[in-house]
This record gives structure tokens, C-alpha cells and sequence, in this order.
């Protein structure tokens, strides 16, 4: 498991940064809807920005900010899908380094543009209304797995090995990526609400009979 993954928090990183505003500067807003038309024209998908940062050396993945992870993976996307050049993008950031003020490109399709807002409004559906049949059911005692490293994975880190309760087995299946490395996510399957007692997983916690809830996908879960 890479240190990226494991989510829930790692000790002695120093403290977590509790900034409320969604876009601190106002590139970020900018980088966000350059996401967003990437999304709307399907030239990528979530799953596509997440590998690119997880990819990141851990070093780096903690020392930078959440939107510089963003642009570091759509640059990286687009000169690897050749939308540009390496060459084109470092003449262009030095060029609106020293004028900022310059005007940018008047181009634009109003069919794109549509799309682009449809998709704002619309999002990506991850459901698929299809035959499936559930390993597990409410109820059912379920330990979650140890999967191998990958580049990118939606298994939380202080979860794998321990045990929980199947509370919700949802309706269908769901797909989160066909196209990028994920930890066995590339087809559609059934997705489950999993009860954990908080005390089974942070045994140095003195038990207040708290529960904590986690949605997995079915390929990370095993009879216990």
C-alpha cells in the first residue's frame, strides 16, 4: 500500500491543514473548469486525475497543495495525449508570466460549450443497470482485504484486514474506472454499506459504542 492511500491519517505528518475555502486562489477556479471541460468532452474522468497524483512521489504528494496536484496531472495528461507539447506548454506559462494582463485566445464552440454544462449540472453516473448477483448480504460478517500496491485504489488504508457487518447491499452495480490501473475496479460489480465498531478498529481508543460506515466495492471484501 502506498502512503497515499491510506486514508484515515498518518501520524506525525504535522497538522491538518483546516482551510474551508473550496478554491484559495483564483487559478484554482480556472483549473477546476479546465476539469470540468475535460470531463464534459469525455477526454478524461475522475479516475484519470487520480492516478496521475497518487503516481507522485510520496515526498511530493504531502508537500503540495491539493489544486498544484491537479495541475500537475491534467499538464501531464495532455502532453502525454499529445493536446501539447512539452515545448509549446513551458513557452506559453513563460509567456503569461511576464504579462498576465495578456488577453487570451477568443475561441469557442457553443455545442462544446453546452456539453461542458450539461455535464456541470449532470456529473458522471457510475450505476449500471445490470444483472448481478451479490456475494454477500445484509447482515453477513465481512473482513475487508489486504490488496497488493497499485497506482490508484478507493480502498481506505486503516480498513484492510479488519471485520465489519454488511448493513446495505445496494441496488445493481456500479463501474468506477475501465481505462486506468486501479486494484480490480475495471469492471462493474455490487457495491456494499459495511458497520465497523470503532473500537475494532483503534483498539487504543477506549470504547464509546461508537460505529463508523465505509462503502466498498465487492472485489475488496471476503467472507469473515
Amino acid at each position: 500500500m502506498k502512503v497515499q492511500h491510506f486514508l484515515g491519517g498518518i501520524e506525525n505528518l504535522g497538522p491538518v491543514n483546516v482551510e474551508k475555502r473550496v478554491f484559495v486562489e483564483p487559478w484554482e477556479a480556472q483549473l477546476f473548469a479546465v476539469h470540468t471541460a475535460m470531463m464534459g468532452t469525455n477526454i478524461w474522468a475522475w479516475p484519470d486525475l487520480r492516478v496521475l497524483a497518487e503516481g507522485m512521489n510520496p515526498l511530493d504528494y504531502f508537500k503540495y497543495r491539493y489544486y498544484i496536484k491537479w495541475l500537475g496531472g491534467i499538464c501531464k495528461f495532455l502532453i502525454d495525449k499529445g493536446y501539447i507539447s512539452e515545448k509549446e506548454l513551458q513557452e506559453r506559462t513563460e509567456a503569461f508570466l511576464k504579462d498576465p494582463d495578456a488577453p487570451l485566445p477568443a475561441t469557442g464552440n457553443p455545442e462544446i460549450t453546452q456539453r461542458v454544462v450539461d455535464y456541470f449540472y449532470r456529473g458522471a453516473n457510475p450505476y449500471r443497470d445490470i444483472v448481478v448477483n451479490p456475494m454477500f448480504k445484509a447482515g453477513q460478517k465481512v473482513r475487508v482485504k489486504d490488496m497488493p500496491p497499485v497506482v490508484h485504489t478507493r480502498l481506505p488504508g486503516y480498513l484492510r484486514n479488519k471485520i465489519g457487518v454488511v448493513d446495505v447491499v445496494y441496488k445493481g452495480a456500479y463501474l468506477y474506472a475501465d481505462n486506468v490501473p486501479t486494484d480490480g475496479l475495471a469492471t462493474p460489480q455490487p457495491v456494499y454499506l459495511v458497520k465497523f465498531d470503532t473500537r475494532d478498529i483503534w483498539s487504543d481508543i477506549p470504547d464509546s459504542k461508537d460505529v463508523l460506515y465505509n462503502d466498498f466495492w465487492e472485489v475488496y471484501l471476503e467472507a469473515a
